[in-house]
């Protein structure tokens, strides 16, 4: 018996402004895209499962 993947959030669509965000990454360090976007001209974020 093969187990159904759940539906997945549409997202974005190709091309929209990411909005902004606060988080933490995985050295517990502070990222906020505010920031980011004021040392560099753009930021490329990746999302992937972590199901394995």
């Amino acid at each position: 018996m093969t187990e159904e993947e759940p539906s997945r959030p549409q997202g974005l669509p190709v091309g929209a402004k990411a909005p902004f965000f606060d988080t933490t990454d995985i050295y517990e360090n502070n990222v906020n895209l505010d920031k980011l976007l004021e040392i560099y001209n753009g930021v490329l974020i990746d999302f992937f499962r972590g199901n394995w």
